[in-house]
């Protein structure tokens, strides 16, 4: 469980995790607000991000990695993992339309699974392949 949901009664928890279902349904998340760290924040096995954003629904953590992708770490309050449709919307609306973003699922010995967070990798070029087609470039 969340750590802002331990700290909340039975009857507050029940609350807040209706509102974020109702919310997520309508989609009405609301606009994402910025916050900048003095001091980019280090998540350990996660990384060192200097953004985080923000709605009525997600929290995402912002950088960009060694290799020059950008990395969303992506957690709601009850935890559970962004439907296809709302991880494709977060995608748009924070990194573009126009992007391409992977999920990764590594071999296990570097599989890290400390939090309910969900990660998308926003990378800089394009894929050798598509899920559309393509006319020959």
């Amino acid at each position: 469980m969340n750590r802002a949901l331990k700290e909340r009664s039975t009857k507050e928890q029940r609350q807040l995790l209706a509102r974020e279902a109702q919310l997520r349904r309508s989609g009405a998340w609301g606009p994402w607000e910025i916050l900048r760290f003095t001091h980019p924040v280090d998540f350990g096995h996660v990384g060192v991000f200097p953004i985080a954003r923000r709605n009525k629904v997600f929290s995402v953590l912002d950088r960009m990695d060694f290799s020059g992708a950008r990395h969303l770490a992506i957690a709601s309050l009850s935890g559970i993992r962004p439907t296809w449709p709302e991880a494709q919307r977060i995608k748009n609306e924070i990194a573009g339309p126009e992007t391409t973003a992977v999920e990764v699922y590594p071999p296990q010995s570097e599989v890290v699974d400390q939090a309910d967070m969900y990660h998308l990798w926003v990378l800089p070029g394009r894929l050798p392949f598509t899920l559309a087609q393509r006319a020959a470039e």
